[in-house]
């Protein structure tokens, strides 16, 4: 404690009011704060940081356990890059500061399958970075280096050398002081009273206890506490988050009565037992995170509200107390113990959140660390003064972790009442893309929700919206319609048998699939199409009636979404965006707008369509019947839309676009009129022996004609340069802008990132995505592919797959990934020469590489060369 004094004296200089003016007022004196602190003043932001009490000792972090988890525990490679930037800003810090830092590592521990696959997929991308990384199958070896563990049920065990434990308030406070050696002002006791935002909804400056500071950036790194500070000149009054708090538990104890336990002895995790152990030659930690010891706070109002410390509950944490006793017998031989409730931010989706607000600019967030604060706050707060500094992070790609992934619902204080305890028990679970959770769903639904229940539907949630992943057979009324936990890693699953009846429907006759969930607006306006040619970078002043798949890139040419824009009229266009996309593209669209003063009206109508997609060769003689018009290839082409009448329901939008590369349309139907439309179409579709399909079936068509997926496959790291969509790309000069000629005076041709891309083109690629093809896999008993696997030329890894799924055509494994080749690019040569293979979870597998989309036999063999994601 004596460092903690010396530091905290160095930090309280005797202020009594605040500085007149701050380029960026951080509030928030933990482990966001403090790093978010550290980075700006690092780059010569002028920073004031505020905190309610002293730095380091209040919130999640004063309370924490001080464990940094090391970056193979992530599946995600944008989170594992932000793990390494902590660990790598930590250990330089413990060279050069005087604070505890233990460099002990981690060992997981699996006794059920499941678990096994898991860590063996950890294995085999840590052990790519760091080959000290170590499997252990052998009961008696883990008895004999760990003996006061119970083994015996344990299958295998993974030993991680890169984890930490380290002392966290000294950790912030020396956070603290770099920041203010380079220029920043700390005050500590100073809570943020209101942050004040202009006409304009932008912020102008902070009132703290101390008094008033001028600024136009706030960062809102308050914990627990984050947007709830006072903002009068907004709706709710504050800045929305999706982030509520939490309460967790652990025991703090003595020693293990056994001379087998020293600082370096690892952290022990035991996934299958969802517990934790820190035992040192002084003290024992050990956790449990069962989610029905997990309770969510009552949220309070102000950020200068005493934090409010529930009381430890024994009865609550027994059943995690059994597990850990059951584990570590040598714990029952402990004296005492005192347990502790800790307390933490968590999001809907177990990942951080940062960036700036839509609510206010200039508000920045960065909160909800869902248990992993310390792991991730380091990396976390060079990645946003990067955003703040740069607009791009050179890091990461920051889309898992954006703040525009969420919208309105996940703000709603009793859908995170529900959600984050589950969350918050997954705190050291692994999630992949088919997670589910069991909590706060049914909440979006499409009008014939309650049909597709009854036709067999399983759902998955996304975005809120519930959506059929497959149907089952034979239909249960009383069964649970809704998906939890995720799909198994090992053989065959479950739905396996029903996606390919469905699958086999979407290819020979015809398939019905509700796609309600993806992003719909409606962009109309004098400047319309000048400002649609400024942002996408496709040619979209195409003839009425035209549906055209285009990318939008930011500045360095990577994509920002991927979209399908169809013209309805001369100044008004229908555009379809991937779900995950609602907020952040709505945000990038208006702030184009305002820069631009472009005359143009951006509204988001996803809730206003019932989305069907029809897909398959009977489609078109199905959508004839429905409709009494001729869908011939001449009369209604692909890539066309059309308003359309079917029976008397009117307004209904059809394109021919199906996104995955089969025949077909998708309808868009007013959600009045929904429910008749759907019974007519089940009508109609008995001749053709129309089948419901799920999204399922929809990721193994699209996945092998090689059609990316856009917060899978790419993202803002990756151009279409990079994924075979150059031709997409259309880099002819435009007649743009006439209104920008009005603002400016100046003359504005090229779309955002023309420049990046023509310059990618010139100097050639580094990175380029592939199909991958996978041999030898036996589909009934070897693990899964499910992205992340890494791929190998010759042995070496050059590469990472992105997402997967079986091929029925095909007839094996199918992965989209992307291969490098950064010292000399990746060339024809480079796909074509050496023997590639990917490795699932510790068995490697050969592979045959596309970089085009091949050619399947189709009984629709009509599409047009142009239709092919790939050229």
């Amino acid at each position: 404690m004596i460092g903690h004094r010396l530091a905290k004296w160095r930090l309280s200089r005797s202020y009594t009011t605040a500085v007149a003016n701050a380029d960026v007022v951080v509030c928030g004196g933990g482990i966001s704060g403090t790093s978010i602190a550290y980075h700006l003043a690092k780059r010569g932001k002028k920073v004031a940081l505020v905190e309610k009490d002293s730095i380091g000792c209040s919130g999640a972090t004063g309370l924490s356990a001080g464990l940094v988890s090391a970056p193979i525990f992530w599946q995600d490679t944008s989170l594992q890059a932000i793990a390494q930037a902590s660990l790598d800003l930590y250990s330089h810090l413990a060279k050069t500061c005087k604070f505890r830092y233990v460099k002990c590592g981690r060992t997981y521990l699996a006794s059920s399958m499941a678990n096994e696959i898991l860590l063996r997929r950890m294995y085999s991308r840590g052990v790519v970075h760091n080959d000290k990384v170590e499997l252990l199958d052998c009961q008696s070896e883990m008895l004999e280096r760990w003996p006061f563990l119970q083994t015996e049920d344990v299958q295998l065990a993974l030993y991680s050398p890169e984890d930490v434990a380290l002392d966290p308030v000294a950790l912030c406070q020396h956070l603290a002081l770099i920041a203010k050696d380079h220029g920043a002002l700390i005050y500590e006791s100073n809570p943020v009273l209101e942050v004040h935002i202009g006409d304009e909804k932008q912020v102008y400056g902070v009132s703290t206890k101390m008094g008033f500071i001028e600024t136009s950036h706030f960062v809102d790194a308050a914990g627990i506490w984050a947007g709830s500070h006072l903002v009068k000149a907004l709706p709710h009054q504050h800045v929305q988050t999706a982030a509520y708090p939490c309460t967790y538990s652990y025991i703090h104890t003595s020693k293990l009565p056994t001379g087998s336990v020293s600082d370096m002895t690892p952290i022990f995790n035991d996934l299958d037992g969802n517990i934790m152990l820190r035992t040192t030659s002084f003290k024992t930690l050990c956790a449990g995170f069962s989610e029905e010891s997990i309770r969510p706070l009552a949220r309070q109002t102000g950020s200068a509200t005493p934090w409010q410390h529930p009381e430890p509950d024994w009865n609550v944490f027994d059943s995690n107390l059994e597990k850990l006793i059951s584990r570590c017998p040598m714990l029952g031989e402990c004296n005492h113990g005192d347990l502790i409730v800790g307390m933490e931010a968590y999001t809907p989706d177990k990942l951080p959140t940062i960036g700036e607000s839509s609510q206010a600019k200039g508000y920045w967030v960065m909160c909800g660390m869902n248990g992993q604060g310390l792991s991730l706050a380091g990396g976390l707060g060079k990645v946003l003064g990067e955003l703040m500094c740069e607009s791009q992070s050179s890091t990461a790609d920051v889309a898992r972790v954006d703040v525009g992934r969420f919208i309105d619902l996940h703000a709603n204080s009793q859908y995170l009442i529900g959600r984050t305890p589950e969350v918050a028990a997954l705190t050291y679970s692994n999630l992949y893309h088919s997670h589910q959770c069991h909590t706060a769903r049914n909440l979006r639904m499409a009008p014939i929700y309650h049909q597709l229940r009854d036709a067999g539907a399983v759902f998955g949630e996304i975005m809120g919206y519930e959506r059929p992943l497959w149907f089952e057979k034979t239909a249960k009324s009383e069964r649970n319609a809704l998906m939890s936990g995720q799909d198994s890693l090992v053989g065959k699953p479950d739905w396996f048998e029903r996606v390919a009846s469905e699958y086999e429907a979407c290819r020979e006759r015809v398939g019905l699939m509700d796609m309600s969930s993806f992003s719909k607006y409606d962009i109309t306006g004098e400047d319309a199409v000048e400002y649609l040619q400024f942002l996408c970078s496709a040619n979209v002043d195409e003839p009425i009636g035209t549906t055209v798949y285009t990318g939008m890139q930011h500045q360095k040419g990577g994509y920002v979404t991927d979209c399908t824009l169809s013209r309805l009229g001369d100044k008004k266009f229908f555009m379809v965006a991937p779900t995950i996309q609602q907020e952040r593209v709505l945000v990038w669209m208006k702030k184009w707008q305002a820069i631009l003063k472009a005359r143009v009206h951006v509204q988001d109508v996803t809730g206003a369509y019932t989305a069907l997609d029809m897909i398959g060769p009977s489609s078109r003689y199905l959508m004839g019947d429905i409709t009494g018009l001729s869908m011939s290839s001449n009369d209604f082409p692909t890539f066309r839309c059309q308003e359309i009448n079917i029976g008397m329901a009117t307004g209904i939008r059809a394109i021919s676009v199906t996104h995955c590369g089969e025949l077909g349309w998708v309808i868009y139907i007013p959600n009045e009129v929904a429910q008749n439309v759907y019974e007519k179409i089940l009508e109609a579709g008995k001749e053709y022996s129309l089948q419901h399909a799920g999204y399922y079936t929809l990721r193994q068509l699209r996945i092998e004609k090689f059609y990316v997926y856009w917060g899978q496959d790419i993202n803002a790291t990756v151009t279409p340069v990079e994924c075979g969509r150059l031709f997409r790309v259309d880099f002819k000069v435009r007649s743009i802008f006439s209104f920008f000629m009005r603002e400016s005076g100046e003359f504005q041709k090229d779309f955002i990132g023309k420049k990046a891309l023509e310059e990618q083109v010139e100097r050639g690629v580094s990175k380029r995505f592939v199909q991958l093809l996978v041999d030898g896999h036996d589909k009934e008993t070897d693990p899964w592919p499910q992205g992340g696997e890494t791929i190998l030329k010759d042995g070496r890894p050059v590469g990472l797959t992105t997402s997967a799924a079986y091929g029925f055509t095909l007839g094996c494994q199918v992965c989209i990934g992307y291969v490098e080749n950064k010292e000399f690019g990746v060339s024809p040569e480079f796909v074509s020469s050496g023997h590639f293979e990917i490795d699932i979870a510790g068995k490697r597998f050969s592979c045959r590489l596309n970089v085009h989309s091949p050619s399947l036999p189709m009984i629709s063999s009509e599409h047009p060369l142009h239709y092919r994601p790939t050229q």
